[in-house]
């Protein structure tokens, strides 16, 4: 048995205490399989949860598309196959839209060139956030094609992205006008300063004295056996 903190610090990961434990066996994100067994958590509770996850994602300026994301389609119970549009509301579609509302409040950005003089400058007007006038519009049409289509998880040998000399179209720089050739490999997702004051002055403190005196007792199997405190709210 093993009593852990859901968190130590601010800015910290949940439920240190189990790093080297097994729980979650081959689930990477059993933080959250642990997270949603928190007594009394709500609805809000768990998109905070998500903002704080995408945060995390993107403290290392550029990041790869395919790296923000958490797959949570296996808390959705759906299957071992990444489905990022299914045709009911999931956790992974609400995941997807706390993105949005992350990038519509000017917290994140997406890019598309690939500035090898300068990898921590993350500000370029081919940025998506100045592709149109209307953000949310652009959101929209970026969500459809970006996430909905599963272009941050495309194969290199797809035939139709492949030019006459063999090379791929999907590694280099690409326009907004062209999802076609979107990938996890030429788009970019970055935290904006803005996007950073607002996480380390109020989500990372919130989400730290929402849980800091909160434990949880597991079995060598993983099983909970008790929750210890409570969510301070």
């Amino acid at each position: 048995m093993a009593i852990g903190r859901v968190i130590r610090e601010v800015d910290g990961v949940l439920f240190p205490d189990f790093d080297d434990f097994e729980y979650g066996k081959d689930d990477e994100f059993w933080e959250m399989e642990l997270l949603l067994q928190i007594p009394n958590l709500t609805k809000a509770d768990i998109l905070e949860y998500f903002e704080y996850c995408i945060f995390g994602f993107s403290i290392s300026g550029k990041i790869e598309g395919d790296d923000i994301m958490i797959y949570t389609y296996r808390i959705d119970h759906l299957d071992n196959n990444l489905s990022p549009n299914p045709p009911r509301p999931t956790y992974i579609s609400e995941y997807i839209n706390v993105i949005g509302q992350l990038f519509l409040a000017g917290y994140i950005d997406f890019g598309s060139y690939c500035d090898d003089e300068d990898r921590d400058r993350i500000d370029y007007p081919t940025n998506l956030y100045y592709y149109k006038e209307d953000k949310y519009q652009a959101w929209i049409y970026f969500r459809d094609n970006y996430f909905y289509a599963n272009r941050f998880n495309r194969d290199l040998d797809e035939p139709d992205t492949i030019d006459e000399k063999g090379y791929s179209l999907i590694l280099g720089d690409t326009s907004w006008d062209t999802p076609k050739y979107w990938s996890q490999y030429n788009i970019w997702v970055a935290r904006t300063p803005k996007g950073t004051k607002y996480y380390n002055e109020i989500l990372a403190p919130r989400f730290y004295n929402k849980y800091k005196d909160l434990e949880v007792e597991i079995d060598n199997k993983g099983n909970i056996i008790r929750w210890i405190g409570e969510i301070n709210r």
